[in-house]
């Protein structure tokens, strides 16, 4: 809401500006640029509190993206811790299994179907 007030204020001195420059005989492009110089500086005095609020409400907005952003990122690191520890141990059990075949003992878990 901070955003909608304080862009309709702004937009709101422009017009005020440029309607002024207007009836002081400025016409055409140099109304423009003037009208947007003007406007801006009386919009750093003018609208201070307003440009505050909006400030405060895109700060808490900017937070909020970073807390998701943060947690997502924390999710998404466990879920890969957790993959990487379920290869490992796939590995492990691989090695234990050729480790007995070399031994001369078969692992059941390879058996071929009977002929």
């Amino acid at each position: 809401m901070a955003v909608l007030r304080y862009t309709a204020l702004r937009l709101l001195v422009l017009g005020a500006v440029a309607a002024l420059l207007w009836l002081l005989g400025l016409r055409g492009l140099g109304l423009v640029f003037v009208a947007v110089f003007v406007s801006g500086l009386l919009s750093i005095f003018v609208l201070n509190r307003s440009r505050e609020q909006f400030s405060a409400a895109l700060d808490r907005r900017l937070s909020t993206i970073k807390e998701r952003a943060a947690a997502e990122d924390a999710w998404d690191d466990a879920r890969r811790d957790q993959e990487a520890a379920g290869e490992q141990e796939a590995a492990d059990e691989g090695e234990v299994a050729g480790e007995r075949e070399v031994a001369g003992e078969p692992d059941e878990r390879r058996r071929s179907a009977p002929e």
